[in-house]
């Protein structure tokens, strides 16, 4: 096997549960179905490799996760197992050669990592509701118009009894009210998109800016996102783009204001690898971050699936470069595509730097990113061109969302 390929045994034997897991639970799949379909056939084939095992305790463990992808305690033992009999160089048994080379190659492919959670864990208790959340926040909003060193922008759309899209956008906006940060020196922008604003009396009071813009039609986050910087965000040093379903931690805006003290520094993603919650743990991280106000969730107890260096979900930049670059990329309308698009003319003006600060993001049901006849939403931006929305732009404007 080439020396460039990954080779540590206990590293490939969480591979190797990592696909186990993807092959059997179709709720791990789900995080990013782009990036499963990219690499499902590596995930199939090293759990295909592992049943060619014949050690008694592999095949026990594999049939329990097989039945049950969530039994984190199989998920460890086999785990544990698998680093032992991959911990032998040269082994003369072919099927644990072969699991060695599938694993190996899995991790070349893949950007999907399951993380099982702590054995011991107990079973997650009622998720926190809505209102609860929203009436434990720590700080109130200041709601004020003067210059701040960041703003933060969360767009936002639920249609009615989506109980868990507003479950995690009320744990955010706690999140963000328990901050290290001076809190005056920050602002939190809710945008929310939608025919009518049905969650305006829920959220308008717990940010610094609640921002209606109109639209009934397939959900556009580059518009969303432009008219939240261009009504809600001014006059700020930075901009965070922070989908509303990521938990962050005490420290989340104090580390990025700091980072931009650096000369030279006009972007970043605070993380490497997101991990993407189950929702027994989505509840136990919002409860624990929300409620009972830890610093941050204890991720060494928490299941979900890394994904590896996503272009979204989170990215910091200085608000003259969004500006700049013509903010968002207006023409995607539905979700995908938009996000990559937006940091790669980032980039292009701009170095982004990456970090490797936690991040999670809070289970919910997944939106379609594909129409009826299976076409990606954004192929029509494509076949025009990633990176051709011009700089010039005139950007967030509410009375136009290009796409519509």
């Amino acid at each position: 096997m080439s020396a460039a390929r990954p080779s540590d045994p206990a590293a490939l034997a969480a591979a190797v549960t990592s696909s186990l897991v993807l092959a059997h639970d179709p709720v791990s799949r789900a995080v990013a179905p782009d990036y499963w379909d990219w690499s499902a056939d590596a995930h199939q084939s090293t759990a295909k490799a592992l049943t060619a095992l014949g050690d008694e305790q592999v095949r026990a463990e594999t049939d329990r996760i097989t039945a049950h992808p969530d039994d984190d305690g199989a998920a460890a033992r086999l785990t544990a197992r698998l680093t032992d009999l991959l911990s032998r160089p040269g082994d003369p048994d072919q099927a644990v050669e072969a699991l060695r080379a599938a694993a190996a190659h899995t991790e070349t492919v893949s950007r999907l990592l399951v993380r099982p959670g702590a054995p011991d864990r107990s079973a997650p208790g009622t998720p926190p509701g809505t209102a609860e959340l929203l009436a434990a926040l720590a700080r109130p909003p200041h709601g004020g118009r003067h210059p701040v060193d960041a703003a933060v922008v969360i767009p936002f759309r639920a249609p009615d009894g989506a109980t868990g899209r507003t479950r995690n956008l009320a744990a955010v906006l706690g999140a963000l009210a328990d901050q290290s940060h001076p809190r005056e020196r920050y602002r939190v922008v809710v945008v929310e998109t939608d025919r009518r604003p049905r969650w305006r009396r829920l959220f308008a009071d717990a940010c610094d800016s609640y921002v209606f813009a109109p639209d009934d039609g397939r959900f556009n986050k580059s518009w969303t996102v432009n008219v939240g910087v261009v009504h809600g965000a001014r006059p700020a040093e930075l901009v965070c783009v922070l989908d509303g379903d990521i938990l962050v931690d005490r420290d989340f805006v104090a580390r990025a204001v700091e980072r931009f003290r650096q000369p030279g520094t006009q972007a970043h993603w605070p993380f490497e690898d997101m991990l993407f919650l189950d929702p027994g743990s989505s509840a136990e991280a919002v409860r624990a971050r929300c409620l009972d106000h830890a610093p941050d969730p204890d991720q060494d107890r928490l299941r979900g699936v890394y994904l590896r260096r996503p272009p979204g979900g989170c990215v910091w930049l200085r608000e003259d470069l969004f500006t700049r670059i013509g903010g968002m990329d207006e023409r995607f309308c539905g979700w995908g595509g938009e996000d990559q698009d937006f940091v790669w003319r980032v980039e292009r003006y701009g170095p982004m730097d990456r970090h490797r600060d936690p991040a999670f993001h809070l289970h919910h049901d997944r939106s379609a990113h594909r129409g009826d006849d299976g076409v990606p939403f954004y192929e029509e931006v494509e076949r025009a061109g990633f990176c051709s929305w011009p700089c010039d732009s005139d950007f967030g404007r509410l009375d136009r969302n290009p796409a519509s």
